[in-house]
């Protein structure tokens, strides 16, 4: 791995450090949708370098609600260093590309070491665990206190992206089964509460994307 790019996933780390993390470390691209953590493929800390993946539960019946979206610089399988052996069946949770995606992965004994050898990146790994602690309190809040609508509207804004050529329409790049399953819901359902947004003007909706035509207005059915 590059020592720079490395440097910039794992700030406090010192420059001497730098080259025994870079040699360790190991890139992995991941297609949309294609899991990247929990079931068989087990946990391990890893910074996404690009992309936006979820962390998303599945109930026994199949049923399945997205907990967290996270970008760039964040780092995760931070219960790997903890919990090596770490097992969650029921229920089932594991980490999913949203688009395409990149994570380094580090092996959990070395994040360990650094974390007890410096002051500034075991700093930092108690800032991301608070991260973690307060989105999944929001994430409770949400399926909690939420609509279905305020749900929808709230995952749509945060997965969509800009496109260069329409900059004030941004793109949600997902199925309605795929929106379903982030807001912990079913099809027909949220069917309906698009079919009810596109009538307000908020969207349009298209094969396997949906389009926001009124950021702001979405944004304040959210929140």
């Amino acid at each position: 791995m590059d020592h720079k790019q490395v440097q910039r996933l794992l700030p406090g780390i010192p420059a001497e450090a730098i080259v025994e993390a870079a040699n360790a470390a190991y890139a992995v691209t991941y297609r949309a949708g294609e899991t990247i953590m929990g079931g068989a493929q087990g946990w391990t800390p890893a910074v996404i370098s690009d992309g936006t993946v979820r962390l998303t539960i599945r109930s026994h019946d199949g049923r399945e609600a997205t907990l967290r979206l996270i970008g760039r610089g964040v780092m995760v399988g931070l219960v790997s260093l903890f919990q090596p052996d770490y097992t969650n069946p029921v229920p089932e949770r594991s980490m999913v590309a949203v688009e395409r995606s990149t994570l380094v992965f580090f092996e959990p004994d070395l994040i360990r070491a650094f974390g007890n050898r410096y002051c500034e990146f075991s700093m930092h790994l108690v800032k991301g665990l608070v991260e973690w602690g307060g989105a999944l309190s929001d994430a409770a809040g949400r399926f909690a206190f939420m609509s279905v609508r305020q749900r929808v509207a709230a995952h749509l804004i945060g997965v969509a992206s800009i496109d260069v050529e329409s900059p004030d329409t941004p793109v949600a790049p997902i199925t309605q089964q795929q929106l379903a399953d982030a807001v912990g819901s079913v099809r027909e359902v949220v069917a309906r509460t698009l079919r009810e947004l596109r009538v307000d003007g908020l969207i349009s909706v298209g094969r396997a994307r949906i389009t926001i035509l009124d950021p702001k207005r979405l944004a304040g059915e959210a929140f």
